[in-house]
Formats: C-alpha cells, sequence, structure tokens
C-alpha cells in the first residue's frame, strides 16, 4: 500500500471538519424546533377557554341575564311572517374579590352598546350604563334595554328559537365591548338566573 499524500491528508481534514459542522447545525436546528413548539404551546394552551378567552385583569367575574320584554313571543312573533321587533331586560353583574384590582373594574358607560343575538343572527342592542365596582364593595350590577326595529332572521333560527322558549331552554347571545379591546360575551337563559360570562378579544 502507498503512503498517504499530505493532500490526502488535507481532503480528510476538510471532510472531517464539514461533518463536524453539518452536526452542529442540525443539533441547533433540532433545538431551534423543539423552542419554537414550546412557545406555541405556552401562547395557545394557558387554559381551558381556548379562542382567546382569558380572565379579567384583577380577577373580576361577570355574569349575566335576560328577559324578554316583548317581541318573541314563540306563536304570535317567531313562527308568523315578518320581520321582529324585540325588546330585551338585560342585568350584568360584576364581582371583584377582596383584594382586587386597586380603583375597582368598570363597565359599560358612553357609547358603550350590548348586542343581543341568536345562533349569530342580530336581534338587539342597547346602551349599557356605567357602573364601577371597588373590591371592598365586592359586586355591583347594571341593567340596559335593548331592543331591534324591523329584524329579519333565518326560517330555521326562528322555528329553533320558538321550540327552545316553549321548553324553557332558549339562551341569548350578549355582547358587551369593554375597555381594551375587549368584548364580554354572554349565553344567557331566556327568563333565567345569571349565567357566566367569559371575556374574549374582539375579533377582527
Amino acid at each position: 500500500m502507498g503512503s498517504r499524500s499530505p493532500r490526502d491528508d488535507g481532503r480528510r481534514e476538510v471532510a472531517r471538519a464539514a461533518g463536524v459542522a453539518a452536526a452542529l447545525i442540525a443539533a441547533s436546528l433540532f433545538c431551534l424546533f423543539i423552542a419554537l413548539v414550546l412557545q406555541s404551546t405556552s401562547t395557545s394552551g394557558g387554559g381551558g377557554g381556548g379562542g382567546g378567552v382569558r380572565e379579567e385583569r384583577g380577577g373580576a367575574a361577570y355574569s349575566a341575564a335576560v328577559t324578554v320584554l316583548s317581541g318573541l313571543h314563540p306563536s304570535n312573533d317567531l313562527l308568523h311572517i315578518g320581520t321582529l321587533f324585540p325588546v330585551f331586560n338585560l342585568t350584568v353583574h360584576v364581582e371583584v374579590p377582596p383584594g382586587g384590582k386597586a380603583g375597582g373594574v368598570c363597565l359599560g358607560g358612553h357609547s358603550v352598546a350590548a348586542v343581543v343575538s341568536y345562533g349569530g343572527a342580530f336581534l338587539g342592542e342597547g346602551s349599557v350604563g356605567r357602573v364601577c365596582v371597588e373590591p371592598q364593595q365586592q359586586e355591583g350590577d347594571v341593567a340596559a334595554t335593548a331592543w331591534g326595529r324591523d329584524v329579519w332572521m333565518p326560517w330555521v333560527l326562528r322555528r329553533r328559537l320558538a321550540e327552545e322558549m316553549k321548553r324553557g331552554e332558549a339562551e341569548l347571545e350578549v355582547a358587551v365591548p369593554m375597555r381594551g379591546g375587549d368584548v364580554l360575551v354572554c349565553k344567557a337563559k331566556i327568563g333565567g338566573d345569571l349565567s357566566p360570562c367569559t371575556l374574549e378579544e374582539a375579533s377582527n
């Protein structure tokens, strides 16, 4: 066997260095992938709500109740051809735990309107008066009246809502804009007790 030339030794050194560099690059890319996966999990996980649901600053809890005053009777209104003119009485309840957010938690105010819907169909809206609850008060309520004028509702939703109202199971969605761009979303049973609400990020 012949002796190795300096040129062969140089080629082997270059190949060995290239192999080491490739291994280091592969290890770095793997670590970067793991870090991105962990970051994605921590950003989207965080709680059982999902879909942008998160707790209000200061630990405040919200709930709402809704009562139909007129315009959505299962037989006289919903199952008759024509547009609707519903009127709702809304109550939003705020609870602030002792030692909660300094300065209290405020809801409603100038130009703030609650929107009532069912199955994604708009039913009415109305202004919400301002209420602020301090930690020492612990809780407070604000009432609002929402109404719709000449509201069109798909027939399939009319029939479903009429059946649910007859069974006492109908729920309406109530959305109230909050300071900072969030939206208070409540799903309250018609004529029922207060139902819990969630604070969600407003969709673009």
